[in-house]
């Protein structure tokens, strides 16, 4: 299964492969666990444009002799979503917003300046 992103994007669903537990639904009925910090700051930064992350497919699935997680969260409008993905290989994660299609590394949108982000937001 995807998530449609655009009419050309689409990305994989993190439910595919969870195998512990499932999730989809509002975000605040979901731990994010060690990306919490990232999603309080990333809700800071949502709301100067008036937007914020709602919705959530998060999955929890087995890696050798551990487990892990990823997910895919969106805006209320649909237009914004972020992407955390881990494989089953350590050090194999990706974190992404995805604005109109577009990808952007977590890190990149965190670090900018306000001035930039308003080229991306607005």
């Amino acid at each position: 299964m995807y998530i449609q992103l655009t009419d050309k994007v689409k990305i994989k669903n993190p439910l595919d492969n969870s195998d512990i537990f499932s999730y989809e639904g509002p975000i605040e009925d979901v731990d994010l666990l060690q990306q919490k910090t990232n999603y309080l700051k990333l809700q800071d930064i949502f709301a100067e444009y008036d937007m914020q992350l709602s919705y959530i497919w998060f999955a929890k699935f087995s890696r050798y002799d551990s487990s892990t997680y990823h997910f895919v969260a969106r805006t209320e409008e649909g237009n914004v979503f972020w992407r955390k993905y881990e494989g089953k290989s350590s050090g194999s994660g990706q974190n992404y917003i995805y604005v109109n299609g577009i990808k952007f590394k977590l890190t990149e949108i965190l670090s900018m300046e306000k001035e930039d982000r308003d080229e991306i937001f607005l």
